[in-house]
């Protein structure tokens, strides 16, 4: 654990703040759309904060489309017969004195709602986050296409939640969510219309100020922790080594467009990174997030057959890495 001052929490909760004004602030947007603004958003923002001592904190990100899908057999409804397992992931990753001590993840669906409490439109997603039942990887979900999981750990509702985007203004006075008193710089009006909440049924529960919440996720006291998964496991560890490692492959046309690169790939998966602003060798892509591709201007524009309702819009990932040197 990094212990952080009043300072830096603060400052991080403003960085929150922030990415949370510009990635929503046109909500009429798709949710990938949005989801993408907050890739780019995030990974700025907190790249722009400076620690005390020897301590830093980093973050890069990637939006990628249509990967991965997956199916079971105890769904409660016949369509749509796969769902994509998540809109975004936010990993962060621990490193005291040059040692990854802990990596953590947050898997999330992300969903424009007119109000709060809400109820998800998609029973066999509901069901997923709420059950884990075993899944098999559906058709366009890459080198995962036809393998079997099953995640059967504790603590799953602190690791997959849904993302709720509030779309009015009446959204954020119903719950107050402000828990300590330096988070009043993430904790306004403008932001406490996004919330999490836990997938229970009958209802979705334990909402959450989404704003509080990536800053406890910064500071380690939020999503379940993984490691590198053991052989022949199909669980929580496993899933997360899926979606970073096929993320981490998806190179298309969209990245080459970026790169002013026009070179022709497949159509349909389109991939953006952002490198983290410190290149480490702990980061879990690689060369790919330690001051390899990147894109300053802003978050790709997200094509319109990829909007609301369209099925397998893919997957985005936020990484975010903590350390502390000796001493």
């Amino acid at each position: 654990m990094i212990s952080f001052s009043r300072e830096e929490m603060e400052d991080i909760g403003y960085a929150v703040y922030r990415a949370l004004l510009i990635a929503f602030r046109e909500p009429e947007q798709s949710e990938p759309q949005l989801v993408a603004n907050f890739v780019y958003a995030l990974s700025r923002e907190i790249n722009g904060i400076s620690l005390s001592g020897t301590k830093t904190v980093s973050a890069g990100g990637v939006f990628v489309h249509s990967r991965p899908l997956v199916a079971c057999s105890s769904f409660p409804k016949t369509f749509p017969r796969s769902v994509e397992i998540g809109d975004l992931l936010l990993t962060r990753t621990l490193v005291v004195g040059g040692k990854v001590k802990e990596r953590r993840a947050l898997l999330l669906q992300a969903k424009k709602v007119s109000n709060i409490p809400a109820k998800p439109d998609n029973e066999n997603q509901w069901h997923l986050y709420e059950q884990w039942p075993r899944f098999t990887y559906a058709a366009r979900s890459g080198g995962l296409t036809g393998k079997t999981r099953h995640i059967k750990e504790p603590d799953m509702y602190d690791a997959a939640k849904y993302l709720l985007i509030g779309q009015g203004s009446a959204v954020y006075r119903r719950y107050p969510c402000c828990i300590w008193p330096f988070h009043w710089h993430c904790c306004r009006p403008e932001t406490c219309r996004y919330h999490t909440a836990q997938p229970t049924a009958p209802e979705l529960g334990r909402y959450r100020c989404f704003a509080n919440e990536l800053v406890e996720f910064i500071a380690g006291n939020a999503g379940k922790a993984f490691v590198k998964p053991r052989r022949r496991t199909l669980g929580w560890d496993r899933v997360i080594q899926d979606l970073i490692a096929e993320t981490a492959k998806a190179k298309t046309i969209y990245t080459g467009r970026a790169m002013g690169n026009a070179a022709p790939a497949p159509r349909g998966n389109g991939v953006l990174f952002f490198s983290l602003a410190t290149p480490t060798s702990f980061s879990l892509f690689g060369d790919d997030f330690s001051g390899g591709t990147t894109n300053s201007d802003g978050p790709p524009k997200v094509p319109s057959e990829w909007g609301d309702g369209n099925d397998g819009r893919g997957i985005s990932i936020i990484e975010i890495v903590v350390e502390r040197g000796e001493g």
